[in-house]
């Protein structure tokens, strides 16, 4: 293992073992918090990429083929309607000329009864409307004769009405309204109308099979939806849950030294009012203490910085040791400490604490190796709180406190009253 990584390890340890209830930093939540919102951002930009994609093909699909069947059924209802047309322009020759026959009357011969459109229905043109239904075409094939004889007869009889003649008509005139001949006429429109029915109801058919199947595929897609959504939003919540762990514990570490895992400096201040509202509610006081390791450069010098690593860490053991639950102690950087004595009585109770804290930092201090360091230490104490008075006031006073201590021989401590008499 790399030795700067085994350095931090050691000393995060030592962190977490001085400060337990110091969140533990998680060096690997998913590779990362915001990794994992990018990989969600991602996975989602597809899914819906993916879902959207699928709508938009299954919606042309289905325009495409609702376009399709609404012409093929609009074309197979023109083909019935242009049938039943044909079929009643021939039935109405038939008629009009048996009429004619047993009558003598030219009005049954008057075109406007037998056809009211400026073009009446061919035979021709129903086959050229069928298309491509060779089934139809081979049926429909003898029907241009057969309308031929009849409109040949009529003219012939319409002509002879025109000039005046009577009597009988010549075979020739009536063989193409022979009753077998009609008869075949209206069976074979007959077939072919039934056959065209049978298709608009199988185009129907399909068509309302297809959009059932489409509203299908739309329910499985709005399903897939919910699902994508539900799973993302799963996910989403997880990560945020963790990414709110992370800020937790980075705003932790913010406030934490990271090398001793006391407090720090800006712990201290965003604290500051908490601490001095307790003292006043308390109607006790607080005292600040400055502590500052003596002799700690020497250690650092002679014995490298993985040992004075080691003597701060176990100075901020022995001292954690020395307070209470309600105590702060912080680290300010280097070997400067700050100890908050959230409610004492007296000075006498904070003299107390400073006097046990230089006890024990003046203990040798064991390094790994088996060597120890020896150090010591000078505590400047100062008393709170008059009205208005601030943490950086107090902090100054035990400053000068500590330097007195410190001018008049180290490893002692003086009161910031003291020091300025």
């Amino acid at each position: 293992m790399h030795p700067i990584k085994t350095i931090w390890m050691a000393r995060a340890g030592a962190a977490r073992e001085m400060n337990p209830n110091t969140p533990q930093m998680q060096t690997e939540i998913d590779g990362s918090v915001f990794a994992g919102f990018k990989r969600v951002l991602h996975r989602g930009t597809l899914i819906f990429a993916l879902i959207i994609t699928c709508l938009f093909a299954m919606i042309v699909y289905q325009h495409q083929r609702s376009e399709e069947s609404v012409r093929s059924v609009a074309h197979t209802r023109q083909v019935i309607a242009y049938i039943d047309a044909l079929r009643t322009y021939l039935l109405n020759l038939d008629t009009a000329t048996r009429k004619y026959a047993e009558s003598q009357n030219p009005a049954h011969l008057d075109h406007s009864l037998i056809c009211r459109q400026s073009s009446c229905p061919n035979a021709d043109q129903l086959i050229a409307l069928v298309g491509a239904n060779a089934t139809q075409v081979a049926r429909l094939e003898p029907l241009p004769a057969l309308q031929s004889a009849l409109e040949t007869g009529y003219n012939a009889l319409q002509q002879r009405a025109e000039a005046g003649s009577n009597g009988t008509f010549p075979e020739p005139e009536l063989a193409g309204f022979d009753k077998s001949a009609i008869e075949q006429i209206h069976r074979i429109l007959i077939e072919a109308g039934r056959d065209e029915l049978n298709q608009l109801e199988m185009r129907e058919t399909a068509r309302i099979r297809d959009q059932n199947r489409s509203s299908a595929l739309l329910g499985m897609a709005g399903l897939w939806t919910g699902l994508a959504l539900l799973g993302l939003y799963r996910k989403t919540g997880r990560l945020i849950k963790v990414g709110i762990h992370a800020e937790q514990t980075i705003r932790q570490l913010s406030l934490h030294d990271p090398l001793t895992g006391l407090a720090n400096r800006r712990f201290l201040h965003e604290n500051e009012k908490h601490l001095i509202a307790a003292a006043k509610r308390s109607k006790k006081q607080m005292a600040v203490l400055v502590v500052d390791l003596d002799d700690f450069k020497a250690v650092n010098d002679t014995q490298g910085h993985a040992a004075g690593d080691e003597v701060l860490l176990t100075s901020a053991k022995r001292m954690g040791q020395l307070l209470r639950e309600s105590d702060v102690i912080a680290r300010f950087g280097g070997d400067e400490f700050v100890i908050v004595l959230g409610q004492v009585d007296d000075a006498k109770a904070a003299r107390e604490v400073a006097s046990r804290v230089v006890s024990s930092l003046s203990q040798p201090i064991p390094l790994a190796g088996g060597s120890t360091a020896q150090i010591g230490a000078s505590v400047g104490i100062a008393l709170c709180c008059a009205d208005g008075e601030t943490l950086d006031a107090l902090l100054k006073k035990a400053d000068a406190a500590l330097y007195a201590a410190k001018r008049e021989g180290k490893n002692t401590f003086r009161e910031a009253d003291s020091a300025n008499a």
